[in-house]
């Protein structure tokens, strides 16, 4: 009997006594059910007490609290009885076909289908098991609080009595959902789940692992972007108290010790002659020079409607031209990269506070030629990622010393070796040139953008080396607004610098260089800068909501005596897609008395579709207010004779908690669209708001960040 478009109810029972529930999706058979497409998502012990388990990564940024609510919402399960989060053990596609990699502000996106459909299924599993034990219709029973309830008879299930009867149960459909007026948990601003684990040491990172027997590792890598070692002397490094093992891995050496100290006393014994390679006499001033020239030799045009050049040769109307230059910036996680490796003939086991588990699993396979299924990766808990612990090569790095050492080791990144050798957002050069027409009218957009090849790079290894692999570098290039005439190109140098995703990856340059012309173009032609924004995204409703609210709260907030306002847009997202994000923001600045520039207020109105904790969302909305103003102020990683200058805090310093907007205010529309997260998705609007208000306060065109005097 072949059941199409339904789902099927599985249970397993623990070791522990606990109750693993799977929801399984797919076209299964009767007589074949293990053919079925499983996502594990909770246990529930006998008591009735529910442990999430998270497929996402947990860098802080709450994904698990709202994939936790979605799920037990649809399921009618109390909240209060969900006592622990445990990151999934699972490493099978065929379970997890989207991957488990967190980035892009996707698991809230992915978890509106698949955590939303194993509730619902779980639901009807309860109640299916509830009209069995009681021989009653199911359509008559109800479902709230963890219990099934027959409003007849006023007979109560809890779940945890029903357990024992759920492995043969199978639903002849997809379940059907609950509508928004129904929800319980979805919706509310529940406090995100191990906060007070974190704030009281009792959260254990990647760095917290240990184990009798495990050593600590360091690796002396080349200073040099694309160095390898010419030779080492081991010697002075294996007199250091505490050194095992100096070893030679693929990018580096590595000293093995019984502690972190002795193993970076060893490598800073350690004697190393280097090969420099290509990149021994560049700096980024060079680099930015020959990005410039590709702005006018682009590689690629990726948008070209109407006729650019006849609108630009024009004599009448108004053109403005914009340059702007973006430094490397990085991640600098407060948590540096870190991994676990225990690497034998027959084993392979890992702990890694990783934001890609399925992918740093089957890179490791294919690094050492074995079975995906001989290698057992655990995720734990990340502190910070930021796109960064979505690379594999700390977690290769651990395998392979481990593998040459002989050891299990702990691979601990230095705060020096985090900056110095990260995978940064890419330096770039950006020119627009816009025309108004003598309406007013934004008529003539013409953008070329050049960045560092990220297709070498990508954190997806499938995409590497492909044209998918460039989307870190140039996506964000292509504005909103409805522009008639309209020319999108881009340039890109193929270099040995590792570069990659970094919080709302380029859109934190693109964008912010459209948001900046759409505010000088507007007060070049004499516009209100939200009125040109407002005209140019008239046919996109959601994007004209964002604009519509912003101009509310400027009509009711007058700027302040001696501050000047800034306002910018962003998206992503096209008509048809799911993938849709919309924000508008705005930012009061003023000059302090000793001539620094403070940002005094930040508004942001951000439709993200579906809201699932909205406070959740408004930490995720400070958090990145915070990280944009770190990287306007002093985010710049600089390059000379091929090496990173920056080292630690002192000269890549981030922001503290004093360092925020003096004043923040939020406002969600909170529509039915699918739901997105926003973890990522802010700085691009944040910053340019900043830059265009800084621009009015002083009378100065901003071109780029760092931005000077920004307190």
């Amino acid at each position: 009997m072949s059941i199409s478009r339904r789902s099927f109810l599985k249970v397993a029972i623990t070791t522990t006594g606990s109750l693993v529930a799977y929801a399984h999706f797919g076209s299964p058979t009767l007589a074949n059910p293990q053919k079925a497409n499983p996502m594990p998502f909770i246990e529930m012990a006998p008591n009735g007490d529910i442990t999430f388990i998270s497929s996402r990564s947990d860098m802080g940024q709450g994904s698990p609290t709202s994939l936790a609510q979605i799920v037990l919402d649809e399921m009618d399960a109390d909240w209060d009885r969900l006592v622990d989060v445990r990151e999934t053990e699972s490493a099978d596609r065929s379970i997890y076909k989207e991957g488990l990699t967190t980035v892009g502000a996707i698991s809230t996106f992915i978890g509106w289908f698949t955590h939303r459909e194993a509730g619902a299924s779980l639901r009807e599993g309860f109640k299916l098991a509830a009209a069995g034990l009681w021989q009653v219709d199911e359509n008559r029973l109800t479902t709230e609080n963890s219990k099934v309830i027959d409003p007849v008879t006023g007979q109560i299930f809890h779940y945890h009595e029903l357990f024992d009867s759920l492995p043969t149960l199978y639903l002849p459909k997809v379940p059907n959902f609950k509508t928004r007026e129904q929800s319980t948990l979805v919706g509310r601003p529940l406090p995100q789940l191990r906060s007070e684990e974190r704030v009281t040491g009792k959260a254990r990172y990647g760095i917290d692992v240990h184990f009798p027997g495990l050593k600590v590792a360091v690796v002396k890598r080349c200073p040099t972007f694309g160095g390898t070692v010419k030779s080492f002397d081991k010697t002075d490094a294996l007199k250091i108290n505490g050194v095992r093992e100096v070893v030679e891995i693929f990018n580096g050496v590595a000293v093995v010790a019984d502690g972190f100290w002795a193993a970076k006393k060893g490598r800073d014994a350690l004697t190393v002659e280097w090969d420099h390679g290509e990149l021994k006499n560049h700096s980024s001033d060079s680099i930015a020079s020959r990005l410039k020239d590709k702005l006018d030799k682009p590689d690629v045009v990726e948008r070209q409607e109407g006729d650019i050049s006849a609108e630009l040769r024009t004599d009448t109307g108004i053109e403005q031209t914009g340059n702007f230059s973006f430094p490397f910036v990085a991640h600098a996680t407060m948590e540096p990269m870190n991994t676990t490796a225990w690497v034998t003939d027959d084993k392979c086991e890992i702990w890694s506070p990783t934001q890609s588990k399925l992918d740093a699993q089957e890179q490791v396979a294919k690094f050492l030629d074995r079975k995906k299924e001989d290698i057992l990766l655990h995720r734990t808990l990340c502190g910070g990622g930021f796109g960064r612990r979505a690379q594999d090569d700390f977690v290769i790095e651990a395998v392979d010393v481990s593998r040459n050492s002989g050891f299990p080791v702990k691979l601990i990144w230095t705060r020096e070796d985090d900056i110095r050798h990260d995978y940064y957002r890419s330096l770039s050069e950006l020119r627009i040139i816009g025309k108004l027409n003598d309406e007013g009218k934004l008529t003539a957009w013409d953008s070329a953008l050049a960045f560092i090849d990220t297709s070498p790079y990508h954190f997806s290894p499938g995409d590497r080396g492909t044209k998918d692999g460039l989307f870190v570098g140039m996506a964000g290039i292509n504005p909103a607004y409805k522009i008639p005439n309209i020319n999108l190109s881009y340039g890109y140098l193929t270099l040995p610098i590792t570069v990659g995703i970094l919080r709302g990856i380029s859109h934190g340059y693109t964008n912010f260089a459209i948001e900046v012309m759409i505010e000088r173009l507007a007060k070049a032609g004499g516009r209100s800068p939200l009125s040109l924004r407002a005209e140019l995204l008239a046919e996109n409703k959601r994007a004209h909501k964002v604009i519509e609210e912003l101009q509310k709260l400027n009509k009711a907030n007058p700027v302040p005596k001696g501050a000047a306002r800034g306002f910018a847009f962003a998206y992503e997202g096209e008509s048809g897609i799911l993938y849709q994000y919309y924000s508008g923001h705005m930012a009061d600045v003023r000059k302090l008395d000793d001539g620094t520039i403070k940002v005094h207020k930040i508004w942001v109105v951000a439709d993200h579709g579906r809201v699932i904790n909205p406070a959740g969302f408004k930490r995720q909305i400070h958090s990145s207010i915070y990280f944009a103003l770190s990287m306007m102020r002093s985010g710049v990683i600089s390059l000379k004779n091929g090496q990173v200058e920056q080292g630690n805090f002192d000269d890549y310093p981030v922001s503290l908690i004093g360092d925020g907007a003096e004043n923040v205010e939020i406002k969600l529309i909170d529509t039915d669209a699918h739901p997105m997260g926003c973890g990522e998705k802010m700085q691009a609007g944040i910053q340019p708001a900043i830059a265009n208000a800084i621009e009015k306060l002083t009378g100065t065109e901003i071109s780029g960040i760092p931005i000077k005097d920004l307190a």
